[in-house]
Order: structure tokens, then sequence, then C-alpha cells
């Protein structure tokens, strides 16, 4: 590792380990401040309706109101909806009671067409080329695309070696690549809280070594959450030499790439 690395990830721990508060501010998502009914719904239907290959569904009258239709031919998904019974007995305020669910239909979104929805706009609009290090994504064959990715930033996935971005975020990336990188050394570690802050702690690191924007309040209370219940410090340290295994893999690739 280079003095310039090597300093870079020292000071990069000076802060993180810092006592100070860190709100964590979720990176913004391309369908921020947009009405998308199902993020409202229990988790059992939002994993009901992901389940059925869709991020976003809607009832009939709800796509109506979207200005789009639902394709003829198109099936139906079902989600359960609760059933309240008021009850008002004259003794005590009048309060509902759950007497059971129904199952309600919904179609995905990929079922309807009609008018282009808010987020299919950003989504289109969306330029991977723009990403910090992309050239790293392709030397691994990774593919990028934007997508809706929910209450996540991103995510990487390593069934089919492909990153869906849900925001333009170059700190966001650098943290799924950092998964990819991951990916193919030897070693990986099966901890999925432990792996998450190797990839937040590997792209604060690339953002500050390479000159890109990054929050480190957000990578602070982020690596906090995974920590679990020891201190973040003795978690950090035991990421740092997978945090240089992936710096050390990115600098070959670029390296190889300028002397050929």
């Amino acid at each position: 590792m280079t003095a310039k690395a090597k300093e870079t990830l020292d000071n990069l721990m000076k802060e993180i380990t810092a006592d100070k508060a860190a709100d964590f501010v979720m990176y913004r998502l391309f369908s921020d401040g947009i009405s998308i009914p199902c993020k409202k719904w229990s988790l059992l239907n939002q994993f009901m309706t992901y389940h059925s290959g869709t991020r976003d569904a809607r009832g009939f009258n709800q796509w109506k109101e979207a200005g789009r239709t639902v394709k003829k031919g198109a099936k139906a998904i079902y989600i359960l909806v609760p059933m309240l019974y008021k009850n008002n007995s004259g003794e005590t305020e009048e309060e509902e009671k759950l007497t059971g669910f129904k199952a309600m239909p919904v179609f995905k979104a990929e079922d309807t067409e009609g008018a282009e929805l808010d987020y299919e706009i950003k989504l289109r609009e969306f330029d991977p080329s723009s990403l910090p290090l992309i050239d790293i994504a392709h030397s691994l064959g990774v593919t990028v695309s934007a997508g809706l990715t929910g209450s996540a930033a991103g995510w990487f996935r390593p069934s089919d070696n492909s990153i869906t971005m849900g925001c333009n975020n170059g700190q966001v990336f650098l943290h799924e690549l950092s998964h990819a990188v991951d990916n193919v050394l030897p070693g990986k570690n099966s901890d999925y809280g432990f792996n998450e802050v190797v990839a937040e702690l590997s792209a604060a690191f690339l953002c500050k070594l390479y000159g890109y924007s990054c929050n480190i309040d957000n990578t602070t209370a982020y690596i906090r959450s995974w920590s679990g219940n020891s201190h973040v410090a003795f978690t950090l340290i035991k990421a740092l030499e997978r945090v240089e295994s992936i710096y050390h893999y990115i600098d070959k690739v670029q390296y190889s790439a300028a002397a050929a």
C-alpha cells in the first residue's frame, strides 16, 4: 500500500471512530418524493410484491389515477388487507377490531401501460459511465443498471454479477463495487454484517483516496448500525485487512490497464 493510501486509511479510521453524533441520512433514491403506494404496505405485503418480481404494484384504480391501464390478459397478484369491525357499544369510544384478512388483487407495473412514471424518467436518464471506478466493474464483468431498490440505495447480486443502483451517488456505487471485488477475492467472510462494514469502510476510503465526494457521517452511522454489540473500532480493525485487499485488487487492475 502506498504512503498516501496508508495515510488516507489511517485518517479515515480516526474520523469514523471519533466520539461524535452521526445521524444516518438515507441517500436520495430515484423514487424519493414519488408516490409509490406499496412502499407504505406492511412488510409482508412488500415481500409478496417483491417475490412476484416487481417493486411497484397497485390496484386497478390506483394505476388509472397514475395515467396507466392494466394490459389485457394481465394476471393480478394478491396482497392481504385487514378487515376491521367498528365496535360502538355506547359504553366506550368507538374502536376498531381486527376480524381477519382478505385478499386484494393488485397489478405489477410491468403489466401496465400508459403515461411514463416519474421514477421511470430518472431511471432512463441514469448514466453508469459517470460513476467512479466504473472501469473496475467492467473488468469484473459486472453489469450496472438503475432500478427501484426499495429502502436500499443499491445492491450487488453475486448470482448474476450485477449492481443495481437506486440512486446516482458515487459513494453508494463504490460500496456495491467493493462487494463485487470482495466476492472474487479468496477468504470472503461468511458474516453478512461484517461484509457490510468492509464495503462501507472501503467505499469511504476509495472516495477519500481518489477525491470523490464522501459523507463521513453517513459512513460512521452505517458502520455502527452493523457493528453489533462490540465497539465499532474493533470491527473496523478486523475489517481493515479486507479493505486493503480490495484496494490492492483495484490498484492492480488500474496499473495493468495503464501499462497496456
